[in-house]
């Protein structure tokens, strides 16, 4: 299905969907307080696998995957607040997928899949994010652990149907030249997902959501902005 149809067939789903959030701020509340999650800052030097390069400086991992951070000089003229300026800056040889899960019901309603995603940074700990939101590095499983959850829904056509994919530019005042591939998917067969670290969401209540602090995921906004 084209992006241009997608979106009609959205348009016919906000005439009767959902707007009201305050189920998914429950589910969130519920979802907070079951989740065992501690974070706390602690000194770059105690970080396990990761170390400095004796030669360039640079802080990398272990396995070589990932990211490293670098410096990067950078000379503006009268474009920025001072001409120039040196800084460290993330640099990863590769990007990811950012990724929703999409549905159109029985009733006509469309619905997105989110996931309840902790993150170290996180205020509150659980955000609303996308359903995938893996680097390469994850999963290639890098870091040894288990490969990232629904990524075969992103890596098998057969499962999904594309709405649209397209790469969008990381924040560049803090990643050097990283780019993710931001993808809509529409599942091929009704499916379900563990109720604990996913819910679905329409439109209307993602749109709802946004005007809630700090509990949605900036990259969900990116992903859903085309519709």
């Amino acid at each position: 299905m084209k992006i241009t149809e997608f979106r009609q067939v959205v348009e016919r789903s906000r005439q009767i969907e959902p707007y009201d959030i305050s189920p998914i701020l429950r589910w969130l509340e519920e979802t907070r307080a079951a989740t065992t999650f501690h974070s706390e800052l602690i000194p770059l030097k105690d970080v396990k696998g990761w170390s400095v390069d004796p030669a360039s400086g640079n802080v990398q991992h272990a396995s070589g995957e990932f990211f490293t951070i670098e410096g990067v000089r950078s000379r503006a003229g009268a474009l920025r607040e001072v001409s120039e300026w040196d800084q460290p800056i993330y640099n990863q040889k590769e990007g990811g997928i950012l990724g929703i899960l999409c549905e159109v019901g029985a009733d006509g309603v469309v619905r997105f899949l989110l996931n309840g995603k902790v993150e170290p940074g996180n205020i509150g700990n659980v955000q609303l994010c996308p359903a995938l939101q893996a680097t390469m590095s994850n999963l290639n499983r890098a870091h040894g652990g288990r490969r990232p959850a629904l990524a075969d829904y992103f890596l098998d056509e057969a499962l999904t149907e594309v709405i649209y994919r397209a790469q969008h530019n990381e924040e560049g005042g803090r990643f050097w030249r990283k780019s993710n591939a931001n993808e809509l998917r529409l599942l091929r067969s009704s499916q379900t997902f563990d109720a604990k670290h996913y819910v679905w969401v329409t439109l209307s209540q993602a749109k709802g959501l946004m005007l809630e602090d700090n509990l949605v995921s900036p990259f969900v906004k990116t992903i859903l902005a085309p519709l």
